[in-house]
């Protein structure tokens, strides 16, 4: 990160050193309070263990914008998210992509359709039924790491630069229990079964 000053003043008859974009950008890095990109947890209370019942997420806010003032002049700075990393809080490798996600709704497979980041949970302790005793109780939260991009225009050069990686941030779900859905077959279900 660069740490830059600029002064207005300068000696008489001489020029002022403007700043270059690559520099207003660094300073934007310095001062902006950049958003995370907003995780979307599906479902959003809880995660299965069920096979075939996956954590699916996505983000809400890929880009976002900023204004700095700089000598005198408002400088809207573009973050553009292109890294996404999530960390799944149970001991699994981190998912790292540079897609956003998409929401799951109906119709959607949410085991195949490859537009979907999704995470398979297991049953903690070892637990594989109720044979095992209660289910454990053990809760996991999603850490979500993003890389930014920044783009500017140079206000006093008309020259607009982008700069990969210029703002991290990091946000998380907040802890969430893991449960496992239990599915009873009923008198009714078994009779229309012809059972």
């Amino acid at each position: 990160m660069a740490c830059l000053y600029f002064s207005a003043g300068h000696p008489a008859g001489s020029r002022p050193t403007l700043p270059t974009t690559q520099e207003i950008l660094y300073y934007a890095a310095t001062t902006i309070h950049a958003d995370g990109a907003g995780i979307n947890k599906q479902p959003p209370t809880v995660s299965y263990t069920n096979r075939f019942v996956p954590t699916i997420v996505s983000v809400t806010s890929p880009t976002q914008t900023h204004v700095i003032n700089l000598l005198g002049r408002d400088i809207t700075i573009t973050l553009t998210a292109t890294n996404y990393e999530y960390s799944w809080g149970d001991g699994t490798p981190n998912t790292v992509t540079t897609s956003p996600g998409l929401a799951w709704e109906k119709g959607i497979d949410p085991n195949k359709d490859p537009r979907l980041i999704r995470h398979y949970y297991t049953p903690p302790q070892g637990w594989r039924s109720g044979f095992d005793g209660p289910y454990p109780h053990e809760n996991r939260e999603i850490t979500l790491r993003t890389t930014w991009s920044g783009t500017a225009t140079n206000p006093f050069t008309g020259e607009t630069q982008t700069i990969n990686g210029l703002v991290t941030t990091t946000e998380t779900t907040g802890e969430f229990p893991l449960s496992h859905l239990v599915i009873n077959n009923t008198d009714t279900w078994e009779e229309k079964q012809g059972h």
